[in-house]
């Protein structure tokens, strides 16, 4: 399948990926950041192998990852794979905890946003993670 180039709108616009093991958080979080107008959400995916096929295909801006896939192990996977294949995607992390637990998901991360924090809160992390705000 061929993607289409970027159009001039589109390198404007961060391109949002959410990685999330529950698919209500996938959701709940991609019509929240929809909402705002502000960044174009291309994919929802919830293991590693699905997640990185959907930023093969979609080519986000930025990946909003919960590192609890199905543990922190396949987060590391997926970060690695990522980092390898699509260096210039930004990594935000979200969850319970502070990722600083676990220092080799911190220093991959451009943010960290509790998954207790307001909707304007996923949208500030994307957009600074990207040097869009």
């Amino acid at each position: 399948m061929a993607t289409l180039p970027p159009s001039a709108d589109d390198t404007r616009i961060p391109r949002v990926a959410i990685i999330d093991a529950d698919r209500r958080v996938q959701q709940s979080l991609a019509e929240a950041l929809r909402i705002s107008g502000k960044v174009d959400v291309v994919g929802t995916a919830g293991d590693v192998r699905s997640a990185l096929e959907m930023v093969a295909l979609r080519e986000p801006s930025v990946v909003l990852v919960d590192p609890r896939l199905p543990d922190v192990a396949a987060a590391n996977s997926l970060l690695n794979g990522i980092g390898m294949g699509w260096p210039e995607c930004r990594v935000v992390l979200m969850g319970w905890s502070d990722p600083v637990e676990d220092p080799s998901l911190a220093g991959r991360a451009a943010a960290f946003v509790p998954k207790h924090a307001q909707p304007e809160e996923f949208l500030d992390a994307v957009l600074n993670a990207c040097g869009c705000s």
